[in-house]
């Protein structure tokens, strides 16, 4: 007669037959909860890493704009052009404020006169820029930056270092004062 494979010499449940129906223990549940957590600690720590480093890779963007613009606006300024006096000021005051544009047109009706009879050309070289401080919608920036000025009087060399004052305008970055560093 064949033997039944099911029913151990013991009856039911004898050592030969594999289990059925029976748990895992304990540890084992205990083991796929740690790596659960595990799973879940890394997953927040991974997009909380990503968020941060993202975050300040937008800072240091907004950094290197902030800087640039404040460059930009000394270069223009040391681009002056007596014979076009005009010009010059229509390209400086694109990268001012309204508060600053006040300003400056008070001070370009003054030597507006004295740089078309002297014959006035400048020309700038950008040596340095820095950022001093910045938040998301302000920065001074350090500039350094030298000039070659040519009238009917001689030649002038300047060595010209500025804080520039730049602020953040519907999303473009404007200067908003500048002043000489001793």
């Amino acid at each position: 007669m064949p033997q039944d494979l099911t029913a151990g010499a013991d009856g039911p449940g004898d050592a030969r037959r594999p289990a059925t129906g029976r748990s895992a223990s304990p540890w084992w549940w205990a083991v796929v909860a740690l790596a659960a957590v595990v799973l879940l600690v890394g997953a927040g720590l991974a997009a909380w890493w990503g968020k941060q480093a993202h975050d300040q890779d937008v800072a240091d963007q907004d950094r290197s704009r902030a800087a640039a613009v404040a460059g930009q606006f000394s270069l223009r300024m040391d681009k002056v052009d007596g014979s076009d006096f005009g010009g010059y000021v229509k390209s400086v005051n694109q990268l001012l404020t309204t508060k600053a544009k006040a300003k400056n047109d008070q001070t370009f009706k003054v030597l507006q006169q004295t740089y078309t009879a002297a014959k006035v050309k400048g020309t700038g070289k950008l040596v340095l820029t820095g950022v001093a401080n910045a938040d998301a919608d302000s920065a001074t920036v350090l500039v350094v930056h030298d000039a070659s000025v040519t009238t009917t009087q001689g030649d002038v060399e300047h060595h010209y270092r500025w804080t520039v004052d730049v602020v953040k305008v519907r999303g473009r970055w404007l200067v908003d004062d500048f002043n000489p560093v001793n």
